[in-house]
């Protein structure tokens, strides 16, 4: 019993640290694309986001797809206790993603000249080949990950995982420098961060084997013994359904960056700009695309930690506990989703300054950073929905969104530029979350569990609004005459304080949450300690 006690207890901590080290390096993630744009300028940055969700795809697949599937065949033939079996569906899933992984290698290398004709720039061509290279990553990156995983050990997958990150993000704005002061321009800058992104999971993947060396027998579970070639694709093609499946929330934003790849240059041709203003136009909305994604990391961080203990509660058959976690999970996105929307709303032009050089598109960056609380509201709603079982319900709230998001840029790109990109990636954002509230209501009956808890929320981020607006509006009217980089970013960071204080006070003096909520997350009650030694 003690054992089985340390043993669940080692679980649940490796579960912790990987959530840690995913954190950490979403933030890595997102905030290296700021100094690349600073090194290969908005038509640089262009660049790399016609080509990152190639990389991009493969990567989360490689984390939170294919791992979670191969743990999963580990972990059900372990408890039968039938090593064989384990060793047989982890080389069974191994030779599948190899197969996978190189038919979409050879089709990306030789589709690369048609892709990048159909996106409306032939000079991808070269970058994408170098990025169809990152598919071959997938298959010891999944695997071992998966083997680790099923064994109940996140240690490496949490260590290589960062460790990747960091590499990645330091090679990629070393080489992108080296090609920009070598004259091989933006597009060689692009291939720099191709092969930047390579090595990060190359480094990984020798960490992984590094921790496999203590493996007993460990190349048996490379042997696949009585595996026809058809039913390695079978089993290959289970596995990939399965995957994508799971981490379909968390490839919302690459799906998405996929429609504006594919989309928006074309359609910026119709709206009246030729091709390297429409490049220039694009590199600058893709400005927004760190930002969406570090207000969705902090967002989510808090929120999303209480799923499990709705699937707990639900699998329990605790409906009111589970009906208050998810109440909590929506009360705590509205509030952090919400004040990140806000406060970018109000600085998003020095912050624009500060970040990326210039305040150039800052209107169109303004309406994108809508789709913050939006899209933090599918996540969480997307978790809580499949906190309750029902694990389809995102998978077709996703395709709704895509198709609403495709018909958009369509519509609206032609009309306005950029701004109809903006405009189309939020109001598909709205639609789903909608429908997702729709269906939540009708599997729980309740949506607003504590309609006072969240009155206090509006007020907190009414407040914020009216507070962030005064201290910029009345800096700038005394203070600045002229904005440069460094005055906005003085603007920018003083108001970033402002409003932080703004929704800590708030906390303070509305009823957000209440003493059991802010035990029942680690995090808030540390901040609710903090909070009451103040």
């Amino acid at each position: 019993m003690e054992q089985d006690k340390g043993n669940k207890l080692d679980v649940w901590k490796g579960a912790v640290l990987l959530s840690m080290a995913a954190l950490l390096a979403k933030v890595l993630s997102a905030g290296y694309r700021i100094p690349y744009q600073n090194i290969a300028g908005d038509l640089g940055y262009y660049v790399y986001q016609q080509i990152y969700p190639f990389y991009g795809f493969v990567m989360i697949l490689a984390m939170y797809g294919f791992p979670v599937i191969i743990s999963k065949y580990i972990a059900e033939a372990q408890v039968n206790q039938n090593e064989d079996i384990s060793k047989f569906l982890f080389a069974l899933s191994f030779y599948g993603l190899v197969i996978f992984s190189f038919i979409s290698t050879i089709l990306l290398f030789i589709g690369a000249p048609l892709l990048s004709e159909v996106i409306g720039d032939p000079l991808l061509s070269t970058p994408l080949r170098a990025v169809s290279l990152s598919f071959l990553l997938l298959p010891f990156l999944s695997s071992t990950r998966g083997f680790y995983q099923g064994h109940g050990n996140m240690k490496p997958t949490a260590i290589s995982h960062l460790i990747e990150q960091f590499v990645r993000v330091c090679a990629i704005l070393f080489l992108a420098s080296c090609f920009i002061e070598s004259g091989a321009g933006v597009y060689g800058a692009g291939l720099g961060a191709a092969y930047g992104s390579l090595l990060g999971g190359f480094v990984s993947i020798c960490i992984l084997f590094f921790f496999f060396r203590n493996v007993e027998n460990r190349w048996e579970w490379f042997q696949l013994k009585g595996g026809s070639f058809l039913l390695i694709l079978k089993k290959s093609y289970h596995v990939f359904k399965e995957s994508l499946y799971i981490c379909l929330s968390a490839l919302v934003f690459i799906l998405f960056q996929f429609v504006d790849v594919f989309s928006v240059i074309r359609l910026l041709g119709w709206y009246g700009l030729e091709p390297q203003m429409a490049y220039q136009a694009k590199g600058i909305y893709d400005r927004g695309q760190p930002l969406l994604q570090l207000g969705m990391v902090v967002t989510t961080a808090f929120s999303l930690t209480l799923v499990p203990l709705i699937a707990r509660a639900t699998a329990n058959k605790e409906k009111a506990l589970a009906n208050r976690y998810h109440d909590l999970a929506l009360r705590l996105t509205w509030l952090i989703g919400g004040s990140a929307t806000i406060g970018l709303l109000v600085i998003i032009e020095p912050t624009n300054s500060m970040l990326f050089t210039d305040r150039e598109g800052s209107d169109v960056l303004q309406v994108l950073m809508l789709a913050i609380i939006v899209s933090t509201l599918y996540v969480t709603l997307s978790a809580i929905l499949q906190g309750y079982g029902y694990v389809h319900l995102p998978v077709i709230t996703i395709g709704i969104g895509l198709l609403i998001k495709t018909l958009g840029n369509l519509l609206l790109i032609p009309l306005f530029g950029t701004m109809g990109a903006a405009l189309a990636t939020v109001f598909s954002f709205i639609i789903i979350v909608f429908i997702q509230l729709i269906m939540l209501k009708r599997i729980t009956g309740i949506l607003l569990l504590k309609p006072q808890a969240y009155q206090g929320v509006w007020i907190t981020l009414g407040c914020l609004f009216s507070t962030t607006w005064l201290w910029r509006t009345s800096l700038e009217y005394f203070f600045i005459d002229y904005p440069t980089r460094s005055t906005d970013s003085i603007l920018a960071l003083s108001t970033v304080v402002i409003g932080g204080l703004t929704v800590f006070l708030c906390l303070l003096r509305f009823n957000v949450l209440d003493e059991s909520e802010w035990a029942t997350i680690p995090k808030l009650s540390r901040l609710r300690g903090l909070i009451k030694r103040k």
